[in-house]
């Protein structure tokens, strides 16, 4: 992944908080007894392990040997979320702290969605990474061109950027301002990195 060592530097710092409130709220979700707790729980485990391989895809990007555990690791979890967007009900989803009317359970829909697609993103830039040119010890497993790789990063980091913005603008009011903070943060950060790819 490209981008000066001051951008690196600023997207680590970004991930690095956003995972650190996750794995506090985590954290949290491990010392209460309330419905949807195991959900909380792995929702924001998911996000850290997506805040580190972030981190690491910034610094590292060049000489990592991604390996076929790390892109199932983010594709179960995109289903994962995917599943909790059809198939749970609202108040469990554990893709936002709380949800308490049908406006927020449809919020809740949306942000487990945001989620889902996020993971996908992972997986997508986990095989790009392998498939990218000139990366040692890298084989390549995919047909893509780097025209449609630039472009689909373009796109990934383009909806980063409104996805960052609704947090930012929309989530606090659901989700709390501290909540909305650290999804806004890391979206933005997302849409960097992936605009760097571009």
């Amino acid at each position: 992944m490209g981008g000066t060592i001051a951008l690196r530097w600023l997207l680590t710092a970004a991930f690095a908080l956003a995972g650190s409130y996750c794995t506090a709220q985590c954290m949290a979700a491990l010392r209460t007894r309330t419905e949807g707790r195991a959900a909380t729980v792995l929702a924001n485990v998911a996000h850290v392990a997506m805040s580190l391989a972030m981190i690491g895809a910034v610094w590292w990007a060049p000489s990592w040997r991604v390996v076929t555990w790390e892109m199932a690791i983010f594709a179960v979890a995109g289903g994962w979320f995917a599943v909790r967007v059809i198939a749970l009900r609202q108040r469990a989803t554990g893709c936002v702290r709380h949800a308490p009317t049908p406006r927020g359970g449809a919020y809740a829909k949306l942000a487990c969605a945001h989620h889902a697609a996020a993971m996908a993103a992972m997986v997508w830039m986990l095989t790009a990474m392998v498939a990218r040119p000139g990366m040692a010890g890298m084989p390549t497993h995919t047909s893509a061109t780097p025209t449609s790789r630039a472009l689909t990063a373009a796109v990934l980091g383009g909806y980063f950027a409104v996805a960052a913005a609704c947090w930012l603008v929309g989530g606090r009011r659901r989700q709390g301002v501290s909540g909305a903070t650290a999804h806004g943060l890391m979206s933005a950060a997302m849409g960097t990195a992936f605009l760097t790819l571009a």
